[in-house]
């Protein structure tokens, strides 16, 4: 309640007591002695005035009813239903009228005030203490005639048991006395505990029942001291009357009408006011669009809220989305469009989050990135509704691409590092291997001017040994600094490890004994081979630095192990089956300060020009990257240990280590014609004199533009074409294209020193059948040119 409010219901109390006074103190005057004759008509005006109150109170009761929360209503149709009933036959019965079911008279028309006035204040009473079963309105309205009826049936037929009221001459009865104080101390009693309430839960409604009953009360104790009806007592008390009825429909009124309709206003001005908050909400989202769409079950759509913020983000205006609602999904690139459908399609037909990221091009020619986020419902017509958050993620995309593309960097650089730390090593050994070729190449000419052919072989031979052991060297370079993404494969994982220590053998000074010890021959793991080494490369070059000039050891140990669920708590590993690879030490060790910083970019302990901080980020990053750990065991003096976990299992049927392409070493050609084109003249020569002796017809040009001459003068003097791929004039690549657009059958094989995997898919485009590395044995060169003519010829039978 505000302060208003009880100042109003202080100065209704006052008022009442005031009139109450005067009617206790007033002598008869002339409006007693105007009344009297008048009182019939007088009375009925006011006991009308009185019913069609409470009759309102009933009315309102009823179509305000609400079956789960109307228990008033249900007590104020009940009661005042009674109370109607009552008024309407003290009415019917006073002094004058005419007789109705019973003779007239002060006896039949004071039962039925005091009945009435009984009810009402039961009434009342049951509102404030809200105890009544739960009734539907027509129960509570049968329940109401009912008490009405047998009430009218004991006034019309057993009046007579009922105590005397008044007596003619004399005046009101000690029992009629006793009954309005009876009535007056009740009316009391519920008008304090009824503004107690209201003072308690800040109701108004409360507060003017509260005021009703006070005034009921006073009325009541008004209508103790009259003697005649026409006594300005008796008019005042009807007048109480009539201002309690009118205070208590006033109160139902608030509670079953004014006050939901002030409900609903309130809620019609919240929602305006979130309506509000949300349309800035969604104008002021960055990068975000807010939104609700409908689809009938027809297929129709329509979007209902679309945040301002679209403007903004994809060009386009709400209200031009809401006349066409196919407007946004016009803007998805047409490759994106597939993807989106069917990313609706699954969420209309399972109600599940529809959740998808395209690509959008704007009308201003801007392309964006938009990640669509909505939760789909069902209503009960079979509309479906998405509430949904279309968010521009271009940003973000091109962030992680840049991160992507850096760390990509980042690898390589770190690989570039790794190889300059093996340089010298492989540069001694590459040497020796030089010089080993260089000097049997010397004393085989001499051998064969003394036509010592004996020697003459074994120098050959030895000179074969040297030149494949310069191969091999060549491969370990290129494959570790191969820039490619990384390939994951199930693999034994012994070969990768002792490739990786081949390698790093030619590189650590003999002070530094490598000790390796492969506890189970047959574990595979799912690895990329290069990064695999590339970690163990990091870790004993690591290692190697750590022991310095002094003698010392690096161990290389790996077995397979298995994790249960009491040791997957203290790492990052699920409990399983890990292939676990430790690498350790004797060198100086690390201290608690260099551990914490490990894995932390461009952090080294190693001086200017030796190292740069990224091996030990790069190898973290690896071994995560595998589903795998990584632990270290150090301290200063005590060495360094370090164990890599990887999932990994015993080998599997079926499962083998890859093997090298079928070489093919007594194809014999059947005087098949080749067009060999190398600008290499001693490569050209020596392919030229195997594949002769190989029993194909070679011809061997050395400049791609000749080459191209040749076939279109006529392309089908050839049988197949075997290309270099890096020449001065043309590429490779580019002679087999202009090959094909003269003759589109012809088998090709393309050659280079170093094949990657651009190389590889560039030639799969041309339709290049084979893709070989140039340090391949004839054999395998020839094979590969008998399989490209039986590939051809297949072709041509189909």
């Amino acid at each position: 309640m505000s302060n208003r409010d009880r100042l109003r219901y202080v100065l209704s109390c006052a008022l009442g007591v005031l009139f109450l006074l005067y009617l206790f103190t007033a002598e008869q005057n002339f409006i007693s002695v105007w009344a009297h004759p008048r009182m019939t008509a007088l009375h009925t005006l006011l006991e009308l005035f009185a019913i069609t109150v409470a009759s309102m109170v009933v009315t309102s009761a009823w179509y305000t009813f609400n079956r789960g929360t109307g228990r008033h209503s249900q007590i104020f149709i009940v009661g005042f239903t009674v109370v109607v009933v009552c008024d309407v036959f003290h009415v019917l019965t006073y002094p004058g009228m005419q007789d109705f079911l019973s003779p007239s008279g002060l006896s039949s028309t004071l039962f039925y005030w005091l009945v009435g006035r009984s009810v009402e204040v039961l009434t009342v009473s049951l509102v404030a203490i809200s105890v009544l079963p739960r009734m539907s309105r027509w129960l509570s309205l049968g329940v109401g005639v009912s008490l009405s009826a047998a009430i009218v049936v004991f006034g019309t037929l057993f009046l007579d048991s009922f105590p005397q009221t008044y007596i003619a001459g004399v005046g009101l009865t000690p029992f009629k006395i006793t009954y309005e104080l009876i009535l007056f101390t009740l009316n009391l009693m519920l008008a304090v505990a009824l503004q107690v309430q209201a003072q308690r839960q800040g109701s108004r409604v409360l507060s003017l029942m509260s005021l009703s009953s006070l005034f009921m009360g006073l009325g009541s104790l008004a209508f103790t001291s009259y003697q005649a009806i026409s006594d300005i007592q008796n008019l005042g008390g009807h007048a109480f009357k009539i201002a309690a009825y009118a205070l208590l429909f006033r109160a139902v009124f608030i509670s079953n009408m004014t006050a939901p309709f002030l409900a609903l206003k309130a809620s019609e001005r919240e929602n305006r006011e979130f309506r509000e908050v949300m349309k800035t909400l969604g104008a002021n989202l960055h990068n975000s669009v807010i939104f609700q769409v409908l689809r009938k079950p027809g297929g129709r759509t329509r979007f209902t809220q679309v945040s301002e913020s679209i403007e903004r983000i994809n060009g386009i205006k709400a209200e031009d989305l809401y006349r066409d609602p196919t407007l946004w999904k016009r803007l998805i690139v047409q490759q994106d469009r597939g993807l989106y459908r069917a990313t609706e399609r699954m969420s209309l037909e399972a109600m599940m989050k529809f959740d998808t990221t395209v690509r959008m091009a704007c009308p201003d020619g801007r392309e964006r990135r938009m990640h669509f986020v909505a939760a789909p419902r069902k209503l009960t017509d079979g509309t479906v509704v998405w509430d949904g958050l279309a968010t521009d993620v271009t940003e973000q995309y091109q962030t992680e691409a840049r991160r992507r593309k850096l760390e990509a960097e980042l690898n390589q650089a770190q690989k570039m590092e790794s190889i300059g730390t093996l340089a010298s090593g492989i540069a001694h050994d590459f040497n020796n291997v030089l010089a080993a070729i260089i000097g049997n190449t010397q004393m085989v000419i001499e051998d064969v001017r003394h036509q010592e052919s004996a020697e003459a072989l074994q120098g050959l031979s030895q000179i074969q040994k040297s030149a494949t052991r310069a191969k091999a060297l060549v491969n370990q370079i290129l494959s570790f600094s191969r820039k490619e993404a990384p390939v994951r494969t199930l693999q034994p994982v012994r070969p990768i490890i002792e490739e990786s220590l081949s390698l790093l053998r030619t590189t650590i000074p003999s002070n530094v004994a490598i000790d390796e010890r492969f506890d189970d021959d047959n574990t595979y793991a799912l690895m990329d081979s290069t990064q695999i080494q590339q970690v163990l490369v990091n870790l004993c070059t690591n290692s190697w630095h750590a022991i310095g000039e002094r003698c010392g050891r690096i161990g290389i140990h790996t077995s397979l192990v298995d994790v249960d669920s009491q040791e997957s708590r203290h790492s990052s590993l699920l409990p399983g089956r890990y292939v676990r690879i430790r690498v350790e030490d004797d060198g100086c060790g690390m201290d608690s300060a260099t551990l914490q910083r490990l894995y932390e970019p461009f952090f080294t302990t190693k001086p200017p020009g030796v190292g740069t901080g990224l091996g030990m980020p790069v190898v973290h990053r690896i071994v995560t990257s595998h589903d795998g750990h990584i632990t270290v065991d150090s301290s200063l003096g005590g060495g360094t240990r370090f164990d890599i976990y990887i999932p990994g299992v015993e080998a599997i049927d079926g499962v083998h280590e890859e093997s090298a392409p079928i070489a093919h070493p007594k194809v014999m050609g059947n005087g098949e014609r080749v067009l060999y084109v190398d600008d290499d003249p001693l490569m050209s020569q020596m392919v030229d004199r195997m594949l002769t002796r190989a029993r194909f017809k070679v011809r061997v040009v050395n400049d791609p533009h000749v080459a191209v001459e040749l076939l279109q003068k006529s392309a089908l003097q050839f049988d197949v074409l075997v290309t270099d791929y890096n020449m001065p004039g043309l590429t490779g690549l580019q002679v087999i294209e202009a090959a094909r657009h003269l003759r589109e059958d012809l088998p090709v094989i393309l050659l280079s020193g170093y094949v990657s995997e651009q190389l590889r898919q560039a030639g799969k485009r041309q339709g290049v059948g084979f893709v070989m590395e140039k340090q391949k044995s004839l054999e395998e060169l020839s094979g590969a040119i008998e399989r490209a003519l039986e590939a051809y010829a297949t072709e041509k039978i189909q």
